[in-house]
């Protein structure tokens, strides 16, 4: 069972959209964009106070840099808004091995074989939506000998370079060539050059 995040957590740190529509139905080819950017940034301030008082560690809220960048690349693949703004407020949580029960209010989405288009980052996402005109939270499950690779590639690779770079880093950390971060960090160097 997945500890530290609960229900009432959750609904605290949800947020309503300011469009006041279901996610489903924002089309992403003509959002009020800077609405939603704004209505983002009170998000923000909102849930700092929560978290404070929560004592949850571990979690970021997207930037706006990053909300455009996957915006662009949602439009270009056909997606749709919930799709876009699915991780606006997100969590790592770290365990020593993977849960294989969650609660039933998360949609779970196994990665620990990696993603469709594999980067070597190997993960459970948990996302918990309150309802419809809510915005999703993402709840990262970074577990075992995933947690490092995952806080290395971020770091170091994540956005920035090919999905190839991050496959051949996970294979090799997997296979134990790389034990430590400047091994990461030495591994990579020589990538970038070939």
């Amino acid at each position: 069972m997945v500890e530290g995040i609960s229900k009432e957590i959750l609904d605290m740190l949800s947020y309503r959209s300011a469009p006041g529509q279901s996610l489903k139905q924002i089309s992403l080819r003509e959002p009020p964009l800077d609405l939603v950017l704004d209505d983002i940034a009170k998000y923000h301030s909102s849930y700092i106070d929560v978290l404070v008082q929560e004592n949850l560690i571990g979690s970021r809220f997207k930037s706006e840099d990053s909300i455009l960048r996957k915006y662009e690349k949602t439009l270009l693949t056909g997606g749709g808004f919930k799709q876009c703004f699915n991780d606006v407020l997100g969590f790592w949580l770290r365990f020593e091995e993977y849960p294989d029960k969650f609660p039933d209010y998360f949609r779970v989405v196994d990665l620990r074989q990696g993603k469709r288009i594999d980067d070597g980052y190997r993960a459970i996402h948990l996302y918990y939506q309150r309802d419809n005109l809510a915005y999703p939270i993402e709840v990262q499950l970074w577990c075992g000998k995933d947690y490092l690779f995952n806080l290395w590639s971020h770091q170091h690779i994540y956005k920035y370079l090919t999905p190839e770079i991050g496959q051949k880093l996970y294979q090799e950390y997997t296979d134990g060539l790389i034990q430590t971060e400047q091994d990461f960090l030495n591994r990579l160097r020589n990538l970038k050059v070939e």
